[in-house]
């Protein structure tokens, strides 16, 4: 207790304990409850000893920072408590201590004395201990981190509290499970020597704590999780305090000798079941003493005892073979290196395994030897094997037999784990079988997309046993292939599920060629079907175009609205003539003058005429091979099928983009030449157009070449250039393929077949028609002309167009009415439709022929049935398509009788 001139006033006897300081201040002590707990004190007289010799503070102690003034100044100042931690309070040339302090203000009740109250609790000593410890603790942690054996470190309560990393690999827990438990919590589980369990109160750390004694080297086993058991060899020490008599912690060290307790089990197993293996077991066994040389080596073995398993296989007597030697008497035995291996039992201890087969006269056997140590030589085990070998002979047999097979073969277990795997399943996918034995055959095999239709494999495999589809495979190169997959379950001898078969055929060729097969009947059905319709139409059309010629003959030329009418309905009939047309072309193929080619001249005369016509948004690129192969064809048409192409490309590319024209040669091979059904072995010159466009989905790609069919705008396009370029191409004897994908692009690939090595390239221009030859012209008056048709309409449009130009004109609507108008009239030429009922157009021809051989005859038709050439053999000079206008078919009758008067001359 301090007044304000900071003079010791009285302390407690605790104070005096801990600092010793005692004077003349500590003679009339006051008791400290005086002060109230208001912080006043009883009056000065009453509370206060006279001031002489009272020391100050300050003279007591040391203050050289004024920590202790400022905290007691602050006090008063602030009229409230003050505390403090860990500060260092000392006298002079004495001890100095390390306290946790409070100060508060006190003061008489008349205010004539006031001071302050300090109280403080040492904790010199427990820092000092603390300090200690520490060191302590890192030296023992170091010293026990570098021994093999495992430390642990229990208290007086049985609790684990600390350990090294050798404690942990010994019991096989961390040691954050282990620091922290009791030595008797349900993880502590013990074993005796004789394997019997162990209390945990008998553990030999606890007793050591118990009985206050060492133990050492006692063997006890522990269980590891999910493990079995170690053993392990203890010694334990109990830790005293200076004048305590129970220890306050227990120090155990321990090493694993689990291995040298397993060998000694081993070795005692061996010797205990040596006896009644040899007289019981169905293996033939034989024990075999060594015999050493004097420089103590083992230069021998000689058989000490046989069992009668023994006596069987070998085909003796034990006392035929007791007294053998394995080098001398033994030969086959030496021969394959039994005598070195036993040699190695022995002086290793370690036992040997090791298949011997014995191929001779009177034996072709395999057996399984096995060796193991007994005292001063070997026991060995023979075991026939030979039917096992057989059939793994055979097992070997039908893998070789599997690996031969087609199909790709697997099996994979329950969980998905690829357990077989045959050399087509390599083919097929790339995957060798060490790349993918042990891995998910659903990770790596399949596509991502077939996750459902694994799921319902799985599940109908499962209740019925098996289970048969299409998937869609992964290769290593991470290209798709369709198979066509057999699941199988696979049970074991209980009849619980055990693997699953899987037989996998590659369907990927025959998917594609189904594909293009279907491809080529739709439009097979397509062509016959518009060309009947376009037969209808060319008929409708006829009496239109042939019309409109007669209509304008007769129309006076100064009505120019009647003029102007007739001119539009000739060009509307023209357009639909030509729209005919172009379907015929889809339908009956286009027909044209084949020469040979030099293709790349037809892709630079596309290249210019892309470049200058193209938006400057697109640009064009175009490669060729500069050994080209020539093609037979006809220059136009091929390049009307490259613009048409090109055409699609920049329409696809409305904001711009790359258009890219490839010539190249190419070579199909048988194999290659199945993938097309179109496609046959031999040379090719493959033209590729490529876009950079919006692209098709599937569905779209595989309608394109339809007529008709198309993407753009209504009155943008009428579907029919695809088709009619489709035509053109098949016509060549080529065929065409696409590829597409919507926001990337569409690559086309036409195919031409290369020409013979001797066909001769003529120069072609396929922007300039070749010269029409100058023929007669023929007046029609006084010509007797035959017009045979089952329309009406088509046959008074004819006539009437015919007679306006000076032919006399006779009509029939069938073939028969035709050979009766021939029988009784004098006719120059005919002109018949090809496709009647009852007697066709073509059978009209022949007949005609027979009777009329040097008879002109027309043959017209609207009909795609490939019949021109036909009608041209039998005997008509030329063919006039439907629709037709007055000078086509003018020029026609012109044509049939210059070539009839030609062939005359």
């Amino acid at each position: 207790m301090l007044d304000d001139d900071w003079r010791i006033v009285t302390h407690s006897r605790a104070w005096l304990e801990v600092f010793q300081n005692e004077g003349d201040e500590t003679r009339n002590p006051i008791a400290l409850d005086r002060i109230e707990s208001t912080g006043q004190a009883l009056s000065a007289r009453e509370a206060l000893p006279a001031p002489t010799d009272q020391r100050t503070f300050f003279e007591v102690f040391a203050d050289p920072d004024d920590e202790w003034r400022t905290a007691f100044l602050r006090s008063l100042e602030e009229k409230g408590s003050r505390r403090g931690y860990g500060q260092r309070l000392s006298q002079p040339d004495g001890p100095t201590y390390q306290v946790d302090w409070e100060v508060r203000p006190w003061q008489t009740k008349n205010g004539s004395e006031r001071g302050v109250l300090l109280s403080v609790i040492d904790r010199t000593e427990e820092r000092h201990a603390k300090g200690l410890r520490r060191q302590v603790d890192h030296r023992f942690d170091k010293l026990v981190g570098t021994i093999s054996e495992g430390v642990l470190l229990m208290d007086d309560t049985g609790v684990f509290r600390d350990g090294n990393e050798a404690a942990q690999n010994i019991l096989g827990r961390s040691l954050d499970e282990i620091i922290g438990s009791r030595f008797d919590d349900d993880i502590w589980n013990g074993l005796r020597e004789d394997g019997s369990p162990l209390p945990n109160v008998e553990f030999p750390f606890w007793r050591a704590y118990v009985e206050r004694e060492p133990v050492q080297e006692e063997v006890m086993g522990v269980y590891p999780p999910d493990a079995p058991p170690r053993w392990i060899r203890v010694n334990a020490q109990p830790l005293f305090r200076s004048g305590q008599e129970a220890p306050y912690a227990v120090l155990v060290s321990f090493d694993d000798i689990t291995d040298e307790r397993l060998k000694e089990e081993a070795l005692q197993t061996s010797r205990d079941l040596l006896s009644s293996v040899l007289s019981s077991s169905l293996d033939g066994i034989i024990v075999f003493s060594a015999i050493r040389s004097a420089g103590d080596t083992i230069a021998d073995f000689e058989c000490v005892l046989v069992n009668p398993q023994a006596e069987k296989l070998f085909e003796s007597t034990a006392e035929d073979i007791v007294g053998m030697r394995l080098r001398e008497d033994m030969p086959r035995q030496e021969e394959k290196g039994l005598f070195e291996a036993y040699r190695e039992v022995v002086e290793t201890g370690e036992p040997a395994e090791m298949e011997v087969h014995y191929d001779t006269d009177g034996q072709d056997v395999w057996f399984q030897v096995m060796a193991v140590k007994v005292e001063n030589g070997v026991a060995v085990t023979y075991r026939d094997i030979t039917d096992r070998k057989e059939a793994e002979r055979q097992i070997r047999e039908q893998a070789q037999l599997l690996d031969k097979a087609r199909d790709a073969i697997l099996a994979h277990d329950l969980d998905g784990r690829i357990v077989y795997w045959n050399k087509s399943a390599e083919r097929l996918t790339g995957w060798s079988k060490e790349e993918v034995l042990g891995a998910q055959a659903h990770d790596c095999l399949y596509a991502p997309n077939e996750e459902g239709t694994l799921q319902q494999c799985h599940e109908t495999m499962m209740a019925e046993g098996e289970w048969t589809g299409e998937l869609h495979m992964r290769t290593k190169d991470d290209e798709e292939r369709i198979v066509e997959s057999r699941w199988s379950l696979v049970r074991d001898s209980t009849g619980e599920p055990k693997h699953v078969l899987v037989i996998n055929t590659d369907i990927t060729e025959r998917k594609r060629l189904e594909s293009q097969f279907l491809r080529s009947q739709r439009m097979e059905s397509l062509g016959r079907l518009v060309g009947g319709i376009a037969h209808d139409l060319g008929n409708l059309l006829v009496p239109i175009t042939l019309g409109v010629k007669v209509l304008k003959r007769r129309v006076d030329d100064t009505d120019d609205k009647v003029d102007q009418t007739l001119s539009m309905i000739q060009k509307s009939a023209e357009r639909g003539s030509d729209m005919v047309e172009q379907v015929l072309a889809f339908a009956r193929g286009v027909e044209g003058e084949r020469v040979a080619l030099q293709p790349e001249l037809i892709v630079e005369e596309v290249e210019e005429m892309t470049t200058e016509t193209f938006p400057e948004d697109v640009e064009v690129h175009i490669r060729t091979d500069a050994d080209l192969r020539p093609v037979v064809g006809d220059a136009t048409q091929i390049q009307q099928v490259l613009m048409n192409l090109c055409v699609n490309a920049r329409d696809a590319m409305p904001d711009g983009g790359t258009l890219t024209v490839e010539a190249r040669n190419v070579d199909f091979t048988e194999r290659e030449a199945r993938r097309n059904i179109e496609a046959e072995p031999g040379g090719y010159v493959c033209i590729e157009v490529r876009d950079t466009g919006t692209g098709m989905p599937d569905d779209v790609a595989d309608k394109i070449f339809e007529p008709f069919f198309t993407t753009k705008e209504e009155g943008e396009g009428t579907g029919l250039g695809l088709s009619t370029a489709y035509s053109i191409i098949q016509s060549h004897d080529g065929f065409m393929d696409v590829e597409s994908e919507e926001g990337v692009g569409t690559t086309f690939w036409i195919y031409l077949p290369a020409a013979d090595e001797e066909a001769t390239v003529e120069a072609q221009s396929p922007t300039n028609g070749e010269a029409e030859h100058e023929r007669p012209s023929f007046d029609g008056e006084g010509t007797q002309v035959l017009v045979v048709d089952d329309e009406e309409f088509v046959l008074e449009s004819a006539q009437q167009t015919l007679e306006a130009a000076g032919y006399e004109v006779r009509t029939a609507l069938d073939a028969a009415a035709a050979l009766r108008v021939m029988e009784k009239e004098a006719i120059d030429l005919v002109i018949t439709d090809l496709r009647m009922p009852e007697m066709s157009g073509l059978d009209l021809i022949r007949r005609l022929q027979e009777r009329h051989p040097d008879l002109p005859i027309v043959a017209a038709s609207g009909v795609a049935d490939g019949r021109t050439e036909e009608a041209l053999d039998a005997g008509a000079q030329t063919f006039l398509a439907k629709p037709f206008t007055a000078e086509k078919l003018e020029a026609a009758l012109q044509e049939a009788l210059h070539t009839t008067e030609e062939a005359a001359a």
